[in-house]
């Protein structure tokens, strides 16, 4: 158990994003085999990537206003909004508001988060 606070903060370095940044609550590192769970904290002005990948999204919205762009629709949310995303579907958020946005957000996989993986095999001082 810990808490949110607690756990490291990276930004999102993907091409095609901007003011992202996400936290990973629960990962195989500490324990979860199959479903990665993660914060995300899009600042105003920012937006994820436009990208579609093999595993889905169940998305809950904390706070702040976002646009979900699809590829045949896009939708405005806000909090308390719950968002899925199949495999294979493209999608982008993008902060329309005034704050920054802020979701949970699933990922199906039993792999480490890249930035812990990378910090695994870098030398320890």
């Amino acid at each position: 158990m810990t808490h949110a606070d607690k756990v490291e903060e990276y930004e999102l370095r993907k091409e095609g994003c901007r003011g992202v940044r996400v936290r990973y609550l629960l990962h195989a590192g500490v324990g979860a085999k199959r479903i990665q769970l993660r914060l995300f904290t899009i600042d105003v002005g920012g937006y994820t990537p436009w990208e579609k990948h093999a595993h889905e999204h169940e998305i809950f919205v904390l706070r702040g206003k976002a646009l979900v762009k699809g590829e045949d629709r896009e939708y405005e949310v806000g909090p308390g909004s719950v968002i899925f995303i199949g495999s294979w579907e493209h999608h982008q958020i993008v902060n329309i508001g005034d704050e920054p946005v802020q979701l949970l957000c699933t990922k199906e996989t039993s792999e480490l988060p890249e930035p812990l993986r990378k910090a695994a095999l870098s030398p320890h001082d």
